[in-house]
């Protein structure tokens, strides 16, 4: 009886690991370097933010998992007022312990594993491709999601503004898109954690009617 793969196998080498020996070199120059490799906040919190943390401070007692009726009350407010949803309810939002914790266990937690496909851009955030392979499933990378073959394909993974490339995907190649993975059965994640930092261009949920046709199948 062979003895079981363990899970640490089926994982790439993180970048930030990668990136060392590049670092070590950059760091030889004169002028030092700059390092962009972690993307940790270092602005002062806002004042407003601390007084809610603050007032919050004594809350003996676990929190239930979708969180309190006052905050679903402003998730799913904000979905509506900025994303351009409709007839969003409570029981259309969770909130998480971070966005990173989720991308990497969804595909677990969606019953995905060996046969299965994840696909994501093929310049992405690593942990998308840490998901597909925590749950066995095969990552998949691509440049329009469009010409991807279907087959075997259970997750896509979309991500405007996008994480390293800065690009923003218009309203109408989101709605083409949305239509493909409907059309193919195809389970589609839109990862929009920036989607409060458009410059050049104003970032389109898929959640956006205009998009989705007023439905979230898919």
């Amino acid at each position: 009886m062979s003895a079981a793969v363990p899970v640490s196998s089926r994982l790439p080498v993180f970048p930030w690991d990668r990136l060392e020996p590049y670092k070590a070199t950059a760091a030889a120059h004169p002028d030092g370097i700059v390092d962009l490799s972690v993307g940790t906040p270092v602005d002062p919190v806002p004042e407003l933010i601390q007084q809610a943390l603050v007032a919050a401070a004594d809350s003996p007692g676990y929190p239930t998992v979708w969180g309190t009726e006052t905050l679903r009350d402003a998730l799913t407010g904000w979905v509506v007022r900025r994303l351009g949803a409709a007839e969003v309810t409570h029981r259309n939002v969770l909130p998480v312990v971070g966005s990173k914790e989720l991308v990497a266990w969804l595909p677990t937690q969606l019953g995905l594993g060996a046969g299965d496909k994840v696909a994501y851009p093929r310049l992405a955030y690593p942990t998308y491709e840490v998901g597909a392979r925590l749950c066995g499933a095969e990552p998949v990378v691509y440049d329009d999601p469009t010409e991807l073959d279907p087959e075997g394909l259970k997750l896509l993974w979309l991500n405007s503004p996008s994480n390293p490339t800065g690009r923003v995907l218009p309203k109408d190649e989101l709605t083409r898109i949305v239509a493909w993975a409907r059309e193919h059965g195809v389970l589609l994640l839109s990862d929009e954690c920036y989607l409060e930092l458009g410059w050049e261009a104003e970032p389109v949920s898929v959640l956006h009617q205009d998009v989705c046709g007023g439905t979230y199948e898919g």
